[in-house]
């Protein structure tokens, strides 16, 4: 035999023994221990890539599992428990070649689970005048079983409440624990040093950003003078970057203190918060072959009389709209619970639908009630020309807004969880020739659910109707249309809708949409979505659902950090003469 087929002979006979060899736990575990314990000592002791090579590597392979099984029998009450090792070795008498590998074995038994007993803190400087409320709150209840995590977890318990109920420099010292074998306890002693108790003082704003003279105080979770709480400090850094206005803010206590004469001492807040960029230019590239193509360009400057409100100039110019608007948005309006939005938009549009120019103008106060739930009122006026029947109609709108929103998603472009719930109400009044007074009222519901590690099932209803005057008195551009990328994807942008006598969309007063998705999102950035969407547009002011219009499809999602990145194809499952065999939708963020 040559040495090359030795050495391909040597090789064909090594590597399957070593590929076939899968990873096993370091040591293998026997005794009276429970399925879920059998597994934490697994999981902590390790596994071996290569069987033990010899009797002593065996053993030290034991050696080091049993210290680990200790500590974990320990961490979970279990101080008394008996380790014990044991290597088993096997050999065949008759056949050397048939020898295996010694296994290294723990036997475990358990014993009695301590308790614990005698929990206490010792403060080492000041007893804080909260100590009782500390021991009802942070404590581990007697009799509990001496697990190592829930003594961590009480002692964080202890530091936090001392520091949101006045003692901002509570640190930890080493704790001390004393194991009673004899009475299968644990005594558990806590060591603090607390500090003053302190009281909030001035605001001190700091950093490049220019803020007003009275916003931060403004905004401020606490007052002047209220006792010191860790949350509410982080609070105040976090209205600051919420905004938007801001590129960093960071809220901490100053080091000098002020003694009171109730024995507290006042520390001032430095309020650090750095501007960032002030005038941003954004830019944004959709295409549908029906809902227009074209580019929206935004400005932005923010922050520009310190009040961290926000001037964003924007203009679309697109196959079926051409239009500029300004917005002015301040964040906290005499509140940090309420906002202002002010607003202004000219635009020209020439869609299937209607063709005509429009101008208004809007203002709108927001008002939180939680952090889930808001509520907004606002006015508005517009000025609108639309051709309707190849005649000129002239409107003049005044009108109110009332509206509701509670909203749970996890993220606005790419929610994956979470409720969305929006109801508004517009009465409306008509000041032009088809004078007269009606009212919108729309109600949309969105659901998001994760059903698994890739896939999120969204489901969304929208249902809306304008009661009132008759339909002449409702300009062509605030009657409801349906389809395109926001609506039954597949049929053509504002198409589905009643017709008049010469076949033109006249638009409906009520519309019921229904969408639903399946989204897919693996390890990568692509993703991967299909949907089908249902929906119905009449003339009446209640829905009929005579003429219900479906479109179903599939689309792709690049996931960036900011938003994903849509594109999506679908198809009329009842498709209408005139209507397209398919349509094509590619912009920012999911459909809803």
């Amino acid at each position: 035999m040559t040495f090359m087929r030795a050495l391909a002979l040597g090789v064909a006979i090594v590597l399957p023994g070593q590929l076939a060899y899968a990873a096993s736990p370091l040591t293998a575990i026997e005794g009276d221990v429970s399925s879920e314990m059998r597994t934490l000592l697994l999981s902590v002791i390790g596994e071996a890539d290569t069987p033990a090579r010899s009797l002593s590597q065996a053993r030290r392979r034991a050696e080091i599992a049993a210290e680990k099984a200790r500590s974990v029998m320990r961490s979970q009450g279990y101080y008394g428990a008996e380790i014990k090792a044991r290597i088993d070795a096997f050999t065949s008498e008759s056949d050397e070649a048939a020898r295996r590998p010694p296994n290294p074995v723990l036997v475990i038994i358990p014993g009695p689970q301590f308790t614990f007993s005698n929990v206490s803190i010792a403060y080492q400087d000041n007893v804080p005048d909260v100590e009782t409320k500390v021991s009802e709150t942070g404590m581990i209840a007697l009799g509990k079983p001496a697990i190592a995590a829930d003594v961590v977890a009480a002692e964080l318990r202890v530091v936090t409440y001392l520091r949101t109920h006045g003692y901002p420099e509570t640190t930890t010292l080493p704790r001390q624990a004393i194991v009673d074998h004899a009475a299968k306890t644990m005594g558990v002693e806590y060591k603090l040093k607390v500090g003053d108790k302190t009281r909030f003082g001035t605001i001190e704003p700091t950093g490049s950003a220019y803020l007003a003279k009275g916003w931060p105080k403004m905004i401020a979770p606490f007052d002047e003078g209220d006792i010191y709480n860790s949350g509410k400090l982080s609070k105040l850094s976090t209205r600051v970057t919420v905004t938007g206005a801001f590129n960093s803010a960071n809220a901490v206590l100053s080091n000098d203190k002020t003694p009171n004469a109730d024995g507290t001492v006042t520390r001032n807040v430095i309020l650090n918060v750095e501007q960032g960029n002030i005038n941003t230019i954004t830019g944004e590239l959709g295409y549908s072959t029906t809902d227009g193509t074209g580019v929206d360009l935004s400005y932005e400057r923010r922050n520009f009389i310190g009040y961290a409100q926000t001037l964003l100039l924007s203009t679309t110019v697109k196959t079926n709209q051409i239009q500029l608007g300004v917005d002015y948005n301040i964040p906290y309006f005499f509140r940090d619970d309420r906002a202002l939005d002010l607003g202004a938009e000219v635009a020209h549009e020439d869609t299937d639908a209607f063709t005509g120019e429009r101008v208004s103008l809007n203002g709108l106060l927001t008002q939180k009630v939680s952090r889930k739930f808001k509520v907004s009122l606002g006015a508005g006026l517009e000025a609108s020309r639309f051709e309707e029947s190849d005649v000129e109609v002239n409107a003049y709108l005044f009108e109110g807004l009332g509206r509701a929103e509670y909203d749970s998603r996890n993220s606005i472009f790419d929610p994956e969880k979470g409720l969305h719930i929006e109801v508004d109400t517009v009465p409306t009044y008509n000041f032009a020739e088809e004078n007269g007074v009606f009212t919108t009222v729309e109600a949309g519901v969105s659901h998001y659910q994760r059903v698994s590690k890739s896939l999120v099932v969204a489901g969304r209803v929208k249902a809306a109707t304008i009661f009132g005057a008759d339909q002449a008195s409702v300009p062509l551009n605030r009657r409801f249309y349906g389809g395109g990328g926001g609506s039954v994807r597949g049929f053509g942008y504002q198409s589905i809708s009643p017709l008049d006598t010469g076949g033109d969309t006249i638009g409906g007063r009520s519309i019921t949409e229904v969408s639903a998705e399946l989204r897919y999102h693996g390890e990568s950035a692509l993703g991967a979505v299909a949907f089908v969407d249902a929906g119905s547009v009449v003339s009446s002011d209640l829905p009929t659902f005579n003429d219900v219009r479906y479109g179903a499809g599939v689309g792709v999602r690049y996931h960036t950090a900011f938003a994903p990145l849509r594109a999506d194809i679908a198809i009329p499952l009842n498709k209408r003469d005139g209507d397209n065999s398919f349509q094509v939708y590619i912009s920012i963020g999911q459909a809803f």
